[in-house]
């Protein structure tokens, strides 16, 4: 995609990258020629240009806040319509949003210390009282709309959806599913400042909790979940909770506005009274999950704080020259290594409507208008996750045992290495895994028998460079062969995530390796990037990353659509698959394990999700 903005310049504000992208308006790089220092310009995007309603809501959320003074709340320096360009340029955060850091809590199976969550959520609520004395209700409160800085500020983002309550709305538009209050989720005009606590809320109890109370593959049974189910209670997600701050919780997600705490402040004095005197065991056993949650890891408060992960953040932007990425992980893991087989992947929330599966059907009657009306929320929601200007920290590269040809071999198996003869079309079948010999040198490996604890087994030494002649066929490995399957489609330009495994899948499991020939890894991808338009890859349809000024792009046909797009400059450091002589293959990670290994040159790998 050839982007016309970058490298042009607006009044005094030179655009130089995208920072992210969503459903309505994309986030850009700049700098302020003039004051030299680094800003976000939010630009509508081109299809919207048109709409006036649309525009409207743009200039509205830059007028709504550019006037305000608020340290929690994202500063507005400048705003302007130019050529139908409609923009604003707000304060630049180098930082991580709060989505980011609770998956890096989550992937070592733990939850965020104490004092953090309370940090945190009182400025969330110190925003929003802020907000609400202006009269404006923000309407999409949710992780990925909390920047946590590098200089420890904590701000609120993207007043988009930000409702005057004096102008009111026609209830068009609607929040994030995951943490939508039930009013709003009927109408949003009925969006009220408690409607924003409770999103609040929804935040404070996935902190404590390590998950979100509703969740399922279906936007609009999230929504309908809000207004029907009774909460699940948090201390049956966390037994270390101790009573009162269950009390709190329940108190804030209550269904009637009326019924929670009225103010920001009301919120955190309880929720901080309750925790005070609160202790966790290590690790905390949790119970089982609702019918349909495969898998729960063992949770433990934390001794790692939040300013320790930005000061990690920090020390790594500094020594990487790559383009920051948002919400990455501290570290890599190898399937080679043994800290895999320990390592639990954060939970993967099915659907858990079957336990009250009765209670939805005892609702039914009564809520039918209300499910007509969200079932416009899906057209209506756009990518969900909108642009931010979020950025992270990269991570370094560990040591890891390197393997021969991509074969997945057990880490506790003893391994013995056959010999192998392969004439130029002969099929080879290594510890299961079909490959083709295609080159015409006939390869020979001589055989040894030895018995290690090395995870894959290595070739012997007495290889010789003919071995790098052989040209591996299309066949990737694969470890579930029976899990849920994902076709990724590519080419040079252009890469495609599609979902044919007939449910919903998150978006922020899927990370992506290239691997050296050598055996090293390189040009790590993370799939919180594509989570941060919108949380899940729906049934059907495709994530793309579509390198800009590239002409070539895929478009598959089997897409139904999109659920997240991200426009990388070619050399951005997580482009993984693109043709390099230093690689023929790139890996699949699901919840940083290692799944698959692919082809490049073959253009598209089925892999299977465990």
């Amino acid at each position: 995609m050839n982007d016309p903005l970058i490298g042009r310049q607006v009044a005094n504000f030179r655009i130089e990258r995208v920072l992210g992208r969503g459903g309505m308006a994309q986030v850009y790089y700049g700098r302020d020629v003039k004051l030299q220092r680094p800003v976000a310009v939010k630009v509508i995007d081109a299809s919207f240009r048109g709409n006036p309603a649309y525009a409207r809501r743009f200039v509205q959320e830059a007028r709504t806040i550019a006037t305000w003074r608020h340290e929690n709340i994202v500063q507005i320096y400048y705003a302007d319509n130019e050529s139908d360009l409609y923009y604003f340029v707000m304060e630049y955060l180098d930082g991580l949003d709060l989505a980011g850091l609770l998956a890096r809590y989550l992937r070592n199976g733990e939850l965020m210390p104490l004092e953090d969550v309370i940090r945190i959520g009182r400025a969330i609520a110190s925003a929003l009282d802020y907000a609400h004395q202006k009269g404006v209700v923000h309407r999409d409160v949710k992780p990925s709309n909390v920047m946590v800085a590098t200089d420890d500020r904590i701000v609120l983002m993207d007043f988009g959806l930000a409702l005057d309550s004096h102008q009111g709305t026609m209830g068009e538009v609607f929040g994030t599913p995951h943490y939508i209050a039930p009013e709003q989720a009927r109408n949003s005009s009925n969006a009220v400042p408690q409607s924003d606590l409770y999103s609040l809320g929804i935040i404070l109890y996935e902190m404590l909790t390590g998950t979100v109370p509703y969740d399922d593959p279906s936007p609009t049974a999230v929504a309908l979940q809000h207004l029907t189910l009774p909460l699940p209670p948090p201390r049956e997600r966390n037994p270390a909770l101790n009573i009162e701050t269950e009390a709190v919780l329940i108190k804030a997600l209550s269904k009637s506005p009326a019924d929670r705490y009225q103010k920001g402040y009301e919120l955190m004095d309880a929720l901080e009274k309750a925790v005070s005197a609160h202790s966790f065991a290590s690790p905390i056993e949790l119970p089982p999950l609702p019918a349909g949650m495969e898998f729960r890891p063992q949770t433990s408060l934390s001794q790692v704080s939040v300013a320790d992960w930005l000061a990690r953040h920090t020390q790594e932007t500094q020594t990487s020259t790559a383009y920051p990425i948002p919400g990455l992980p501290p570290t890599r893991r190898s399937l080679q290594t043994s800290e895999v087989s320990r390592q639990a992947p954060p939970p993967n929330m099915a659907s858990s409507s079957k336990k009250w599966g009765w209670l939805i059907g005892a609702s039914l009657a009564s809520v039918l208008i209300v499910g007509l009306a969200i079932a416009g929320f899906v057209l209506l929601s756009g990518d969900g996750n909108e642009d931010k200007q979020n950025v992270g920290a990269t991570a370094t590269v560990e040591p890891s045992i390197t393997a021969t040809i991509g074969v997945l071999v057990p880490q506790d198996a003893a391994t013995s290495i056959p010999t192998l003869t392969a004439s130029p079309t002969e099929a080879i079948s290594v510890a299961g895994i079909q490959t083709v010999a295609t080159s015409s040198p006939t390869p020979t490996l001589t055989a040894t028998a030895t018995s290690t604890n090395s995870p894959i087994p290595t070739a012997p030494a007495s290889l010789t460079p003919t071995i790098e002649q052989i040209s591996v066929s299309a066949v990737p490995t694969i470890k579930y062969p029976n899990g849920r399957r994902v076709i990724l489609l590519y080419n040079a330009d252009s890469f495609y995530i599609l979902n044919v495994s007939g449910g919903s899948l998150q978006a922020a499991s899927f990370g992506f390796e290239r691997i050296l020939n050598e055996g090293n890894f390189l040009n790590r991808f993370y799939g919180n990037q594509l989570a941060r338009f919108y949380p899940t890859l729906d049934s059907n349809y495709c994530a793309r990353m579509e390198i800009l000024q590239r002409t070539g792009y895929l478009r598959p046909s089997d897409c139904r659509g999109y659920n997240s797009s991200i426009t990388p400059q070619a050399q951005d450091s997580f482009v993984f698959w693109t043709p390099d002589p230093r690689s023929m293959q790139f890996r699949v990670l699901w919840n940083e394990e290692e799944i698959a290994r692919c082809e490049i040159s073959a253009e598209r790998c089925e892999v299977y999700l465990p």
